[in-house]
């Protein structure tokens, strides 16, 4: 329900002017505190949703302190509605808040993270592991960010630090989306090369639950198969991958090999 804030003059113009009614107001309340001697009466302040409907009535929901709408909402014609609320063109529900707190967080692990690669390219690495820690602190799961530091530590020999690096790496979602396409690529390789052979696997399988059409991860499941002596496995997915993508020389070339190692002679139909 987001709307472009107006002024209260604003408001009260574009209604003026036809617009059907469709924003946050507010009702000034009296609420009573306390009891006996110390009961007193103060004012208060609801905050509605209101939106018009097409019989030309108002239906008011009222917000919670999140500033979300509840089911406590009631219908109301125009002039109960004018004479109760008044427009709150500047309220911005704390859900909003936060929401443009996160993406600003974002932001600037994304800019460390650029940093950070930008320092690793000219193998300057203590400015570059300074770089990707402040990405992380702002967001641990930050896929460039822990991606940057292991290849940091490959790049040092320091084998242990990239496994364990790599290892978390293999536990966060965001790896697997689609804008994230191209690292997991380098990532399975980096599996691969570190003999980390079954969290490669782990991460093809779980990139082919999500896209199991991409003859590129069927072939690098297929990789990792054979890494594990998975054969019969890794024909398959060879199979596949060469099912959905007909020229394709490499898969080709290894499934080949395979059927001659497991004695099957029989000629994939993409050759």
């Amino acid at each position: 329900m987001t709307q472009q804030r107006k002024s209260d003059s604003e408001v009260a113009q574009a209604v003026d002017n036809g617009e059907k009614i469709a924003g946050y107001y507010k009702e000034h309340v009296k609420i009573s505190l306390g009891t006996g001697a110390t009961k007193r009466a103060t004012t208060g302040e609801n905050v509605f949703y209101a939106e018009e409907l097409p019989s030309g009535e108002i239906k008011l929901s009222l917000l919670n302190m999140a500033g979300q709408p509840t089911n406590i909402t009631e219908v109301v014609d125009r002039e109960e509605f004018f004479q109760r609320c008044t427009p709150k063109p500047d309220f911005v529900p704390p859900s909003e808040k936060s929401s443009s707190k996160i993406n600003k967080l974002k932001e600037q692990a994304d800019r460390h993270a650029s940093q950070g690669n930008l320092h690793l390219r000219r193998k300057e690495y203590n400015s570059a592991e300074f770089e990707f820690n402040r990405s992380l602190k702002l967001d641990e799961e930050h896929v460039r960010a822990n991606y940057g530091l292991a290849k940091l530590h490959l790049e040092k020999g320091e084998e242990e630090e990239a496994r364990r690096v790599l290892d978390r790496l293999t536990h966060i979602e965001a790896l697997f989306e689609e804008e994230n396409k191209h690292i997991f690529n380098e990532f399975g390789i980096d599996l691969r090369k570190m003999k980390m052979y079954q969290q490669a696997l782990d991460s093809y399988t779980k990139a082919l639950e999500i896209n199991p059409d991409d003859p590129i991860l069927n072939f690098n499941k297929a990789r990792a198969l054979i890494d594990l002596k998975r054969f019969e496995e890794a024909l398959t997915h060879l199979e596949r991958a060469l099912e959905l993508k007909k020229d394709f020389p490499e898969a080709l070339q290894i499934a080949r090999l395979l059927r001659s190692k497991l004695r099957q002679p029989k000629e994939s139909s993409a050759q």
